[in-house]
C-alpha cells in the first residue's frame, strides 16, 4: 500500500509499505480522510522530535472498516490511545495515560496511508452522521472537551481564548455551547480572526484585551479562565498575564519546543495551569453529537485529493491563514 513516511524534519516521502495486519481484537481500516494537526506540523518542522523513525503520521483520521465483524463497511473515527487494559492506570480509568499505550500517528503508524489498524474498542461509528472530511475533526474536538470536562467554566465567568487556530476555534464554540461568551485574543492583522468574527465572537488584540480587563473584569485583575491554544511557545506567558489571581489556564499547545514564560507571575497570582491532551471515549461520543447536530462547526480551509498530495498538503498547512488542511483518500 502507499503511505506517507516522515523520517525527520522536512523529510516526507510517499512510499510503498506492507499493509498492516491487525492483531486479535483489532481491525483493518481503509483510510477515507486524514487531517494535519499542530503536532503533525511540529514533527514535520522539527520543533518536536520524532518518537519513531520513520513514522506514518496522522491521528485525525476517518475510515471504513474492512475487517470482518460488526463494524465492517461502516465509517468510523479512531481514538488515538491504544492502551494495554491491564496496568494500574488503565484500571483506574486513566487509559489515555497508560505507560504501555501505543499512540496513533505519534509512536505508532497513523492515518496517512491507504490502511491503518486500531483496536475495535477505540473506534466510533460516524456513518450517516458526518462526512469523512469533517469527521477528521472529531478527535481535536474531543481533546477540547476533555479540558472542560476536567475544569469547566462556571456560569458568568469571564473567559478568553488565546489563538486563532483550529483548537482555538473549536474551544470558542464549545464555550459558547456551555453558555460562556469568550473573548478571542488574536495578534494584530491575523488572517484567521475573521472566522471567529463571522461566528459572532469578539476578537481583540493583546493591547485591546489589556484595556478590556481594566474596564470589564472585577477589580481589573483579569479573566477567570484562559484557554491557551496558540500552538506556539509564547502563548502561555500571555495566558498567565491576562488570568486573574487563582484563575485557570487551560494549556492546549504542543509545539515541542520549550515555553518561554514568567513563572514568578504565575506563582504570585496562584494561577492553576491545567495541561490536557486527548479525549476519552466519552468526549469522542460528545464530539460526534455536537458536530452532527451542527452545534460545533469545524473550519476546513483546504482539502487535498489522494495520498500522493500529502507532501503538498503538509507544506500548505504551514501557510498563513490555514485553519485546517485535510487529505481525502
Amino acid at each position: 500500500m502507499k503511505a506517507l513516511l516522515l523520517k525527520g524534519p522536512r523529510e516526507l516521502s510517499i512510499e510503498d509499505v506492507p499493509e498492516p495486519r491487525p492483531e486479535p481484537g483489532w481491525v483493518l481500516v481503509k483510510t477515507s480522510a486524514v487531517g494535519i494537526c499542530g503536532t503533525d506540523k511540529a514533527f514535520y518542522t522539527g520543533s518536536y522530535p520524532l518518537f519513531k523513525k520513520p513514522i506514518v503520521p496522522g491521528h485525525e483520521v476517518a475510515g471504513v472498516v474492512v475487517s470482518e465483524g460488526e463494524l465492517k463497511g461502516r465509517l468510523v473515527v479512531s481514538e488515538i490511545n491504544f492502551p494495554c487494559g491491564r496496568c494500574e492506570y488503565c484500571r483506574r480509568g486513566l487509559y489515555t495515560h497508560c505507560p504501555y499505550r501505543r499512540t496513533l500517528g505519534i509512536d505508532f503508524d497513523g492515518g496517512f496511508a491507504e490502511y491503518f489498524v486500531a483496536p475495535e474498542q477505540a473506534l466510533h461509528v460516524v456513518e450517516g452522521l458526518l462526512d469523512p472530511v469533517e469527521a477528521t475533526q472529531v478527535e481535536p474536538l474531543a481533546a477540547v472537551l476533555n479540558a472542560f470536562a476536567q475544569y469547566p467554566p462556571e456560569p458568568g465567568d469571564n473567559v478568553a481564548v488565546v489563538g486563532t487556530g483550529n483548537l482555538a476555534l473549536l474551544a470558542a464554540q464549545v464555550l459558547k455551547w456551555m453558555g460562556v461568551d469568550p473573548v478571542v485574543v488574536a495578534r494584530r492583522g491575523s488572517s484567521k480572526a475573521h472566522y471567529f468574527e463571522k461566528m459572532g465572537f469578539t476578537v481583540m488584540s493583546l493591547d485591546e484585551v489589556r484595556e478590556y480587563i481594566k474596564r470589564r473584569t472585577p477589580e481589573g485583575l483579569g479573566f477567570d479562565m484562559v484557554v491557551e491554544a496558540t500552538g506556539g511557545t509564547q502563548g502561555l506567558d500571555t495566558a498567565i498575564e491576562i488570568a486573574r489571581p487563582r484563575g485557570v489556564v487551560h494549556l492546549k499547545s504542543t509545539p515541542g519546543s520549550k515555553f518561554t514564560v514568567d513563572l514568578t507571575r504565575a506563582v504570585v497570582k496562584e494561577v492553576r495551569i491545567v495541561g490536557t491532551r486527548c479525549g476519552t471515549f466519552r468526549e469522542f461520543r460528545k464530539a460526534i453529537e455536537l458536530m452532527s447536530r451542527g452545534l460545533v462547526k469545524p473550519v476546513i480551509t483546504s482539502v487535498f485529493e489522494g495520498i500522493d498530495s500529502s507532501v503538498k498538503a503538509f507544506e500548505k498547512s504551514l501557510s498563513e491563514g490555514e485553519v485546517k488542511v485535510v487529505v481525502r483518500l
